[in-house]
């Protein structure tokens, strides 16, 4: 035991973390000078307690083992990092429009996963009951309307074109965030039909 270097550690430091920690009292100073000409570099308890447990986190180690705050992310980092938060901001905001109540004939229509396959079936019963069959149909606001096969294609057929309205405009967006060249511009980006 090595009392000289209670409180101190041997950290070799690896990207501004620690890569692997001794204790210095385990050691003597022969093993210690040969993990320092390693690379390892001899820290106080204080600076020791600001890197536990902060791997990416506040505090980093320079290679001369001084332990400094974190630096703020730079404006090319945090650019980095918002283009792919607003391109998912972005999918997720298109993908809930998409299965929103759709108008069709003064009438709202639910088209959400349930919706789509009660319409799917409805069609399928209409058509086997013949061209002038009909159903009550409940809309999204709980109005019972008669519709017919064709009354339900038509609102498929909208929610195709708004669909596809949707995604090129997503696109759209997705591309303007790829160009953007600072963070407000980012920011800036909407789904825009």
């Amino acid at each position: 035991m090595n009392n000289e270097r209670q409180n101190q550690y041997l950290i070799l430091p690896e990207n501004g973390n620690r890569k692997d920690t001794k204790l210095a009292v385990e050691y003597g100073e022969e093993q210690i000078a040969e993990y320092v000409a390693n690379g390892y570099v001899i820290v106080n308890q204080a600076d020791f307690n600001k890197l536990i447990g902060n791997a990416g986190g506040e505090y980093l180690i320079a290679d001369d083992g001084s332990v400094y705050p974190k630096p703020a992310p730079t404006d090319a980092e945090l650019l980095e990092a918002s283009k792919p938060a607003k391109i998912a901001e972005l999918k997720v905001e298109r993908d809930s429009r998409e299965v929103e109540p759709i108008e069709y004939d003064g009438n709202l229509y639910d088209y959400d996963s349930k919706a789509r396959d009660r319409i799917a079936a409805a069609i399928i019963a209409l058509d086997v009951l013949g061209p002038k069959a009909s159903i009550v149909w409940t809309t999204a606001d709980n109005q019972d309307i008669q519709v017919t096969a064709d009354d339900l294609r038509a609102v498929v057929a909208m929610v195709a074109q708004r669909s596809n309205a949707l995604h090129i405009a997503y696109r759209k967006a997705k591309d303007k965030v790829e160009a953007a060249t600072t963070v407000a511009e980012v920011e800036a980006v909407t789904l825009n039909l």
